[in-house]
């Protein structure tokens, strides 16, 4: 699809900066951290448990 050709005085500068926001409330920082603590927290029993099942299925890969 071939971009139409818009003459130069039709031409309209749009900036896309958004309004000001308030800073973040103590409260949902404290939301952020326990949403993240609880994230790490499945991600790493899912990684562990994962790399076991793996060690037990193929047996320990030593030298």
């Amino acid at each position: 699809m071939a971009t139409p050709i818009v003459p130069a005085d039709l031409l309209e500068v749009v900036f896309m900066a958004s309004p000001e926001t308030a800073p973040p409330t103590a409260g949902s920082i404290k939301r952020v951290v326990a949403a993240s603590l609880v994230g790490t927290t499945i991600e790493w029993y899912d990684h562990s448990s994962d790399q076991s099942y793996h060690l037990r299925l193929f047996g320990a890969q030593g030298d």
